[in-house]
Order: C-alpha cells, then sequence, then structure tokens
C-alpha cells in the first residue's frame, strides 16, 4: 500500500516521498500527476473488489457486466509505497522517517479494523459471517498472512499493510547499515533474488513454517516495492535509465512467476509505465481539466482511508442496494461511496490527528526541538543526536522571513562547500525546494546563513 510524511515540496523527479495521500502530495510539491495516479490505482482496486471479488464471495449478487478480474491496483499502491519510501528516507533521519511511516499506517488501521467490525455486526445481512471479538484481536495484529485458515481478515483489503511495514523496515535497515560500501541497487538485486530463490520452496516445499516466514512477512510482493524504489533511483538520476529498466523488468517478471497470470502482469507492467511517466515526466496539470483538479486532490488525500474502508463495508452496502432493487452498477457506485465516506472519517479523526499527536510525543521523547529565530537550538537533547542539523533561514524570494528549517542532511565537512539540499519546515509556512549550503556546518548548535536556490513548490 501506499501510503503515506511531511518534507519539503521537491518536484517527484529530484526527489518525493513515501506513505499516506497527504504526506505524498508535500512531498512530491503537490504535483498533480501522483494524485491522479493514486486515484487511478484506488478506482481500479474498488472495481476489482465490486465486480469481481464481491459475486464471488457472495454468490447472490446479481453477474457484473464490466467485471475487472484481475488484481492490479493494489499492486501499483505497493509501487507508489515503494518510490515514496525511497524518496522520503533520503530527507530525513531514518529512524525519524520509519517512526513516522509507523504513525501514519497503524492508528487508521486500526480504527478500521474497529470501524468495519462494529458496522458489520450492525448491518451484516443474516448469513453472513461476521468476526468474533477474538478475529478483531487477530486482526489488529495482523496474524491472517501468518496463519489463515485461523484468522480470517475483517477486511481483505488489508493484506498489504503488513507488507508495507515490513519493506518500510527494510529500507531503515538499508540506511542504518554499517556495510555503506555496498551500493543500494545491489541490495535492490538482492532482494529480488532471495524473492525470487524462495519461491520454489514456497510452492514445491510443502513446509508449513516456511510458507508462514514466506506470506507472513510479505516476501511474495516484495519486488512490487523493489520496482518503486528502481523507478525513483531513475527519476532522481541514482542509476542509469538501461539499468533502472532492467531492473522494473526483472520485478514485472517476478510478478508473472507469483501471480501465473500474464493479463494481470501485463496490466500491472502498464501500470508501471504511468508511474514511470509520472516520475521522469511533467507534471500533468495541464492536460487534466481544472475543474477535476481539487476533487482528484482531494480524493489522493484520503486515499488511504478509503483503501482501508471499502471492500467489507461496500459489500454489506451492495447486498443492501440489491435488495432494494439496484443494478449492478448503482452497487458498485454504493461501494465507492461507502469507501470515501468511512476513509474521510478514518483520515480527518483518526490517522492525521494520531500521526500529529505521536510525531510530538517523538519528538518530546527524543529532545528533538524546532530552532528557534535566532539559530539557537532548543532544549531537550542536542538535535544531531537524530542526525538532524538545524539551521537558521531566511527565504530570499518575496514571501517574507521563516522562523527556521531543518537541514535533513547535514553537511559535516570543515572546508566551505557549496551543496544544494532539500529542506522540512519546522514551522507551517512556505516551503522551498533545496538550499545551497554557503558555509560549512560543524556542529547542530551552530546557525548558517542559507540562500535559497531553485524553484520554491507550494506546501
Amino acid at each position: 500500500m501506499f501510503v503515506p510524511v511531511p518534507v519539503s515540496g521537491v518536484r517527484a523527479g529530484s526527489g518525493a516521498a513515501s506513505g499516506g495521500g497527504t504526506a505524498s502530495r508535500a512531498a512530491s510539491g503537490r504535483r498533480l500527476s501522483w494524485d491522479v495516479v493514486r486515484v487511478a490505482a484506488l478506482l481500479l482496486v474498488v472495481w476489482f473488489h465490486s465486480t469481481w471479488q464481491a459475486p464471488l464471495w457472495h454468490a447472490e449478487l446479481a453477474p457484473r457486466t464490466f467485471a475487472l478480474g484481475y488484481p492490479v491496483g493494489a499492486s501499483l499502491l505497493l509501487v507508489v509505497s515503494g518510490y515514496f519510501a525511497a524518496a522520503a528516507v533520503r530527507r530525513q533521519e531514518p529512524w525519524r522517517w520509519w517512526w513516522g511511516r509507523l504513525f501514519r499506517l497503524l492508528p487508521a488501521f486500526w480504527a478500521a479494523v474497529l470501524l468495519t467490525a462494529f458496522l458489520s455486526w450492525e448491518a451484516a445481512p443474516v448469513g453472513w459471517w461476521v468476526p468474533a471479538w477474538s478475529d478483531v484481536g487477530a486482526n489488529v495484529l495482523m496474524l491472517w498472512q501468518w496463519k489463515p485458515q485461523l484468522y480470517p481478515y475483517v477486511d481483505a483489503s488489508h493484506w498489504t499493510i503488513p507488507i508495507q511495514l515490513v519493506a518500510f523496515t527494510g529500507v531503515l535497515a538499508v540506511c542504518r547499515r554499517p556495510w555503506r560500501r555496498v551500493p543500494g541497487v545491489a541490495l535492490l538485486w538482492a532482494a529480488l533474488v532471495f524473492e525470487v530463490a524462495l519461491w520454489p520452496e514456497r510452492v514445491y516445499g510443502g513446509s508449513e513454517p516456511f510458507r508462514m516466514f514466506y506470506d507472513g512477512l510479505g516476501w511474495y510482493r516484495m519486488h512490487l516495492f523493489v520496482a518503486g524504489v528502481a523507478v525513483y533511483a531513475v527519476a532522481s538520476g541514482r542509476i542509469g535509465r538501461a539499468h533502472g529498466a532492467l531492473l522494473v523488468v526483472a520485478c514485472v517478471a517476478a510478478h508473472q512467476l507469483q501471480v501465473l497470470d500474464a493479463t494481470t502482469t501485463v496490466g500491472v507492467a502498464a501500470g508501471l509505465l504511468v508511474i514511470v511517466a509520472a516520475a521522469v515526466g511533467p507534471d500533468w496539470d495541464g492536460v487534466v481539466p481544472s475543474a477535476a483538479q481539487p476533487v482528484i486532490r482531494w480524493l489522493a488525500g484520503i486515499s488511504y482511508g478509503v483503501y482501508l474502508t471499502h471492500q467489507t463495508l461496500g459489500d454489506i452496502v451492495m447486498r443492501h442496494l440489491q435488495d432494494a432493487g439496484f443494478g449492478p452498477f448503482a452497487q458498485t457506485v454504493g461501494m465507492l461511496a461507502t469507501g470515501v465516506l468511512f476513509g474521510w472519517l478514518v483520515t480527518v479523526a483518526v490517522e492525521r490527528p494520531a500521526y500529529r499527536a505521536l510525531c510530538r510525543l517523538r519528538d518530546r521523547w527524543t529532545g528533538v526541538r524546532a530552532v528557534r529565530a535566532d539559530g539557537s537550538a532548543g532544549t531537550g537533547r542536542a538535535a544531531a543526536s537524530a542526525g538532524v542539523a538545524p539551521v537558521a533561514v531566511t527565504l530570499v524570494e518575496p514571501a517574507g522571513p521563516v522562523a527556521a528549517v531543518t537541514l535533513v542532511k547535514p553537511v559535516r565537512s570543515a572546508a566551505a562547500v557549496e551543496v544544494v539540499k532539500p529542506v522540512r519546515l519546522v514551522k507551517p509556512g512556505e516551503t522551498a525546494g533545496s538550499v545551497k549550503l554557503v558555509k560549512p556546518a560543524r556542529s547542530a548548535e551552530s546557525a548558517r546563513r542559507l540562500e535559497l536556490s531553485g524553484r520554491r513548490e507550494s506546501p
């Protein structure tokens, strides 16, 4: 999945962020192209669940005329998640970034599990399966992929959450690795080879402990996350386009090996081409009608909540709509409307406030403080303990002064340098795409004068 960290507004081609809707838009400079990709993938998920999977699980639902029988949308969301994870981790201290991912994903997920269970108890048609409290607990702990025969899903869409958590933890491990001379792209190839090499044992070995390891940790879809990171590496110029294309093609081949369905693989490959276009090409704001842009941005901002809440509750709504005489198309619209309603509720009532509150607690616990306007560090542990060097800055473009920013990649050389680095605003306000370090940053406490360079993006 995809999800969703607030960093500076930098064009996605030169770096962006990962995770849920709000943060990823901030990370990519609110590029409309990424919002379109996210919303399109989400609509594919809803289309697949409403027209194919729901009638398969609930035979009393009327057959669909335009059924999408290929699970493409969720796979593409995992690719997008990999892209933004690779971009965002370069703009924050890795541990800080990782905790931010957890704060974004888990509270909304837990709230969605409880909300779905409660509404299932209240509104599910007679004869439909409804979760017991033990099932709710197992879902909160994400036990389904470890023992699916014992722990049924409260909402089957949630299968991507542990895959993202494992992948984010892998990104953290790579960033904190002691063997930094090993290129990151070599580790991408290693992860892909590891997944494929273990596939025969998963399919033919029959070992339940091994299946729990392979499925429970989400290795069977790790190639999608690798593909997203590879697209970011190409877009940011870290690897050549030929090398990146070879890595993405290998990821597509791994997907075919896992799903054994050529049509699904072709759909994922086509979606990857669209993602590449969003990453390396111009923004699509000149192509998408201006009247549609606010709706697309709004849906992208709540996309994680929609994803978490649409399927089980949408199935229930579709069955009630059918009983009331509505046809398949209206039922599909009903699932989408259900996801939008409850997704918006989870986003504004849980995801965003929980993320802000937990980030404040984390910063208070670790002693990270916003620097004051004079550039001096706040109280508590030094910000350098978190790998972040605070510096004072004033916007040179006509936008007024900014109190302070955090230089996410501090420069420790004693010699004078000029290095363009992205920044994250400590306080809300205008954002800048990059800064030019005119003097060296010797310590976390020293304030350095910076000049903004490059194009400013909106927050």
